[in-house]
Formats: C-alpha cells, structure tokens, sequence
C-alpha cells in the first residue's frame, strides 16, 4: 500500500528520474540535495562527513542508475521502508492489523518525512526510528540471542544512517527503556536479567559508537566547538509547540495560508524544519486512545503501552523545542540547551519532531482499534470519519512534488540541444550553483575568470573565443535584469524566452 501512494505521488518523477527531483520546492534551490548526489557519484569511502548505511547504498545505486535516480530511489523507498518497520512496531505492541495499518502509513507519508525527502536524503531514512524502538523493547520483553543481534543491528543502522537518527536515537533511548519498562505488567516480565543483557548491548553500542568517531572523525572528537553551529542557529531550526497544529506547507489547499502564517512568524531559513505537522485528525485518535486507557479501558494489550508513547513522545517533543523560554521575566531552559553543550554540531532540534510523529502515529493506530471493538455504530462512523479526515490532511498534489535538477526551463533547453555545445550561466559559482556544472557534464559553466560580467561590452567576443555557443540569464539574476527589456547585446539574439531565464545564441560577427 506504501508502495502504491509513493509511486502514485511520486510519478512526474518516476517518468524521469534522471532529470527531476523528489520533493516541492519549499525553500528554493538549496545546495544539499545536490551536495548528496554529488557525493554518490564519488569512489566509496569512509570520512569524517559519512553516514555509510545511506551513503554506500546511494553509491551503489549510482553505480547502475546515475547519481540524481539514486538519490530519488533512495528517498522513495523510505516510504515503503518506513511504513513496514512501523507496522511491525505496532503488532509488536499488540495493535489489530486495521489500527496498525494506520498508523504506518500516518507514520511514512507523514508532514516532516515528505519535507525532509526533498532536501534531506539522511534524514528523510525514517524506517530506522521505529526498527530501532522495535528491537529494543523487543530485547527488554526477552532477551534471547535472536533479539541482541537485533538490538545491535538495529542500533548501527539507526545511527550509521545518519548524523541526527544516531542522536535523537541516544537521547530518546533512557525514556524509552525506563517508561516500556514500567508499563509492562509483572507478570508478563520475563526477569531482570533482560533489562540488564539490553542496558549491556546498549553500554557496548555506545563504547563502538565512540569508537567509530575516534577513527572516522577524530578532529570532532579531539576539539568538538571546532564544528559547532552558532547558538542562535537552535532558535531558527527549532520547532515550536504549535507547529504540531499547523498544516503542512505541501497540502494543495491549505499549504498557502501556511506558508502566509510562517511568513507572518518571521520564520524563513528553518521553514523546512518546522514541517512537523500532526494533523488534527491524528491528534484526536491518539486523544481517544489516551481516554480509553485513562478510563481504565484494559480490553486490549496495545492500551497498557499507552503511557509508554505518551512519554515517549513528550519527551521528543519538548526536545524538538528551542533552548529557552522567557515567560515573565524567568527563563525556562530547555533540553537543546544542554544538549548544544554536549554536541554544539547539531543545531535541527526541531528533527527529533519525527519521534513525535512516530508516537502520535502509534496512539492514532490504537485509538482506530478502541473505536473499532465498540459495539456502537457511532464509534465505527467516527473511526471511518477521522481516518478520512487524516488522509485529507495528509494529501499531496502529485504535479507540485517534484523539481527540475536544474535552475531554469533555460538551462534545460541547452542541455537537450544536439551535439557538446557549451553555454555560460550568468552566475557566479557558489556553493548554490556548482552543481550545475556537474549535473550537466561542464556543458554549462559559471562566471568566474575571464569572463566576471554579463554586462561587458566585448561579452560575445570572449564567449566565443572560449567555444561558448550559448548565453543562459536567469531573469531572478542581478544581470538578469540588464536584459529585463528582451533585447539581445551586440553579438548574441535570443534563441529562447521562458518564465525564469532566456537563452542567447552567441555569434559575434553580427551586429545590431
């Protein structure tokens, strides 16, 4: 079923994979994606900057399908990935089938995993969150050798896949242990020994993880402020509490009024990172969930586990909060803030919010059951009705979740001309722009050297003496606007007008 909504939202770019780019567009051309697939097309190697369980698969499958199809396939199929490792931690915490189909696909396909796949590749690997819950507090009920080798794999992939699911993994984990731990009914535990066995494999896990950044990034490990964000970056990539409530910005109704509130909170570069929406509809089943058990509803195993993930999941999301709060004059210090100290290179907090949709899927999951086993007709309408209500909060138009690989309709048309012809995009080479360069093969190339200006008088002259065949303006570009008018320099005639850039076939023997 995850398979199907991926392909079904996924296909512009399923039809070319090569040239496009999962994901809306939320915060413009950014460098990271690129950087990625820039990376995949790289020898394999180990160094400080590796994730290697995502890195060494995006490398592999660049070696059969190019280095932009990896890095789509590598995001797709987090979503299958996603919802399978969330459905067999949910079974594992004794929800129904139906329940824990919900709370898969709210998991794969939810706000902050659609957000991150368009930039983040590491991040957007959400399957390792819950294969990791999974095996640890499948090692906490009974830990059989099947379960260590499960806790210990589970564990290096949830941190070798990459930077952040390692952290929020580390701190997540006390809580986690302690409060599924505790909820279990005594009789049901097994013995004390694998609470100890676990709390071992984990101390082991810690040691070796230690042990792997000595070796792969011993400068961060020697002199760790030498990579750290500034602190005021914590406040711009936080979360806050309400942006749980808000819609996300890729819903095709209700995405443009958010992105206007966003606008009006005075949040721009963390935009990405506040996508952490629930949706009203997931609330109120987890809400529901939450009541069954409160009123002493023990019908099921699934609600004894209900303060377990509530714990769970506040603790994530008070986590996914900025350092401090000033409220009348006191300063509440929050989790960030101590963490900053202990590790200052990370700075997203608002990225343990997927812990918080993990938790939030799991409750709506066991709310769909509670509603199910009443014998009332109007708990199954309320069901039925919530569940669509969170498929339409959910929703996403297909057309506007994908982006060309390159800049403009411009630069497209170059790259699709006949023959090695060469073009000069009027950009200077940045950290945005190099990937341009790469992703078409150097038959475009940035400002820089010789040639520093599109305004130059002899501009045609020096194309051509470089092999240059055509000239690429973007119209958002500072040069850009010198040819607002339409009208060609001496030398060059537009070969191709588009909504964001033009095209100017250099031939310098004319003259205007």
């Amino acid at each position: 079923m995850a398979a199907i909504v991926a392909a079904v939202i996924a296909a512009p770019v399923l039809r070319a994979p090569s040239d496009r780019i999962f994901g809306m567009d939320i915060v413009g051309r950014h460098h990271d994606p690129f950087t990625v697939m820039e990376q995949f097309a790289r020898p394999i190697g180990i160094g400080m900057y590796s994730q290697p369980v995502t890195d060494i698969a995006g490398a592999l499958i660049a070696r059969i399908a190019g280095a932009v199809a990896a890095y789509n396939w590598l995001v797709l199929l987090s979503f299958p990935f996603a919802a399978a490792a969330t459905y067999a931690l949910a079974r594992h915490l004794a929800l129904a089938p139906t329940g824990a189909r919900v709370a898969a696909m709210a998991y794969a396909f939810a706000p902050f995993h659609l957000a991150q796949a368009a930039y983040h590749p590491h991040v957007a690997q959400t399957q390792w969150i819950p294969l990791y819950l999974l095996a640890l507090w499948r090692c906490l009920d009974d830990a059989t050798p099947v379960a260590i080798a499960f806790l210990v794999v589970a564990t290096a992939t949830v941190t070798l896949s990459n930077f952040y699911g390692g952290m929020i993994a580390a701190v997540i984990t006390p809580v986690a242990a302690a409060a599924y731990w505790l909820v279990m009914d005594p009789t049901q535990r097994r013995s004390m020994r694998s609470l100890a066995v676990t709390l071992s494999v984990l101390a082991l896990m810690a040691a070796a993880g230690l042990a792997y950044v000595w070796y792969a990034a011993h400068a961060v490990a020697t002199n760790r402020m030498a990579f750290a964000f500034p602190r005021d970056d914590l406040f711009r990539y936080s979360a806050k509490w309400w942006s749980y409530l808000v819609p996300p910005i890729e819903h095709p109704l209700l995405g443009a009024p958010a992105r206007r509130l966003w606008t009006a909170a005075g949040v721009r570069e963390g935009l990405l990172e506040h996508q952490v929406s629930l949706g009203w509809s997931i609330v109120a089943l987890g809400g529901i969930a939450i009541v069954r058990w409160a009123g002493r509803d023990r019908e099921t195993a699934s609600l004894a586990r209900v303060p377990a993930i509530v714990l769970v999941a506040i603790t994530a999301l008070v986590c996914s909060l900025s350092p401090e709060r000033i409220i009348d004059g006191v300063t509440l210090v929050r989790p960030s803030a101590l963490l900053y100290h202990v590790v200052p290179m990370f700075r997203s907090y608002a990225r343990f919010g997927v812990v918080v949709q993990l938790m939030a899927a799991l409750l709506a999951g066991i709310g769909v059951d509670a509603l199910r086993r009443s014998a009332t007709r109007r708990a199954h309408i309320v069901a039925a009705a919530l569940v669509i209500l969170a498929i339409g909060e959910y929703a996403v138009w297909p057309p506007t979740m994908w982006r060309d690989v390159l800049p403009t309709a411009a630069h497209r048309w170059v790259v699709q001309q006949p023959g090695t012809t060469r073009a000069l995009d009027c950009t200077p080479f940045d950290q945005e722009s190099e990937s341009v360069q790469w992703l078409t093969n150097d038959r475009i190339a940035l400002l820089g050297g010789p040639v520093e200006s599109c305004t130059d008088g002899e501009l045609a002259h020096k194309l051509a003496a470089r092999g240059y065949s055509y000239l690429i303006v973007r119209r958002a570009s500072i040069d850009g606007r010198s040819f607002a008018d339409d009208r060609a320099p001496t030398g060059m005639s537009i070969v191709g007008g588009f909504a964001d850039g033009q095209v100017l076939a250099v031939n310098p023997r004319e003259q205007r």
